[in-house]
């Protein structure tokens, strides 16, 4: 060991890796310290895809950006090291020597079009494997010309290996997270209807393009200090009254009110703002939104209930058709009449209408539908 306590900065890496990507290469050169390499790897292999992904490198020839493309793209699929790891439940420490012997690896395509370039033929790795056939593998290497490796460096690599897998854990999880705020932003964004997601302060987490557009006007409603405002007085104390009514429905601690706030805008007719109270167990939302506050411009066109429905709150079609049917005043068995459906199926589907919209009765149901933009075209999905 080259330092008194080098497995400290490894671990220290280690943690910060997953908020950091950056910290991945360090975490690379404080391994390579540790355990006496200079040249290594953090490679994320997606099997069924045949999608292989450099991390992290370490060491001049395995960094070179063209050396990375080249196995993403070509030599990844004559990577035997990868495709003879073993499967879940092995995460331990393999040398490259018991999966691929020597004399098969200096013979191959791998070795003589691609390791030769980056002076490695020696591998050991610790790899992860998660969901959907993904393995995650940090390996370390040597060239023809240095010594095998020894207990040091597989001593060095089970150390890791606990660490290792949580921060991995950690990393995809918080990929998959971003993804699904990304994928709810792109949707939201798409809404004809502006939109907005307010916290538990009515601060505004998130605001659409068509929603931006007209707080960017600063015209009657503006988002002032990272809240929604009323320019008017007497306006911003009902728009203040009907955020905390949906906030607080939200809560269980009052019901919601369905009538619209009015803010008006000079040379142009009053915006229509309704707050929906919001379920985090059941909306595609960030777990801090509150409440959705929905704002009708008279001079756009609004976005269609059904729309609103399967977006926010992830009703199938066949749901969203019922809840309309049931927001034009018919039965359930009027509802299955009219969806040629069965009375256990329509009952079944307002289960799940009620459990997704965090609803617990009909009536309930209805007021929450009527909060929501009217769809301007008066016609019931069909489709």
């Amino acid at each position: 060991m080259t330092q008194a306590n080098p497995f400290g900065e490894v671990l220290a890496a280690l943690c910060a890796a997953p908020t950091k990507p950056a910290m991945w290469n360090v975490l690379l050169k404080e391994l390579g310290t540790a355990s006496g390499v200079n040249k290594a790897a953090l490679i994320s292999h997606h099997l069924p895809q045949n999608n292989h992904r450099i991390l992290a490198t370490l060491g001049d020839s395995i960094n070179d950006r063209e050396n990375v493309r080249l196995y993403e793209e070509v030599y990844c699929q004559f990577d035997e090291w990868t495709l003879r790891f073993p499967g879940s439940g092995s995460e331990r420490v393999v040398q490259g020597e018991d999966l691929w012997p020597r004399s098969e690896l200096l013979k191959s395509t791998f070795y003589n079009e691609f390791l030769k370039k980056v002076d490695v033929c020696q591998m050991a790795c610790v790899a992860v494997a998660g969901p959907s056939g993904i393995l995650e593998g940090l390996s370390i290497y040597r060239g023809p010309g240095e010594d095998e490796f020894d207990r040091q460096q597989f001593a060095v690599l089970e150390q890791i290996l606990p660490h290792l897998r949580t921060a991995l854990y950690t990393r995809r999880m918080l990929l998959e997270l971003e993804s699904r705020v990304s994928d709810m932003e792109t949707a939201l964004n798409h809404l004809n209807a502006p939109l907005v997601l307010v916290d538990a302060t009515a601060k505004v987490l998130f605001a659409n393009r068509n929603a931006r557009a007209i707080l960017d006007c600063h015209v009657g409603l503006v988002s002032d200090g990272g809240s929604l405002k009323a320019q008017a007085d007497t306006e911003e104390a009902a728009l203040r009254a009907t955020l905390a009514n949906a906030i607080s429905a939200r809560k269980g601690e009052a019901a919601p009110d369905a009538r619209p706030t009015m803010i008006s805008r000079a040379g142009k007719r009053p915006l229509q703002i309704v707050a929906v109270p919001c379920w985090p167990e059941t909306l595609t939302t960030p777990q801090r939104t509150a409440a959705v506050v929905f704002i009708t411009d008279p001079d756009q066109r609004p976005l269609a209930r059904p729309e609103a429905l399967r977006i926010l709150f992830g009703l199938s079609r066949a749901e969203t058709k019922l809840a309309m049917v049931l927001l034009d005043g018919k039965s359930l068995s009027e509802a299955a009449d009219l969806n040629h459906v069965g009375r256990e199926t329509v009952r079944s589907q307002l289960k799940s209408i009620f459990l997704k919209t965090g609803t617990r009765r009909q009536s309930e149901l209805i007021r929450l539908l009527l909060k929501l933009p009217e769809d301007n075209t008066g016609t019931v999905l069909t489709k």
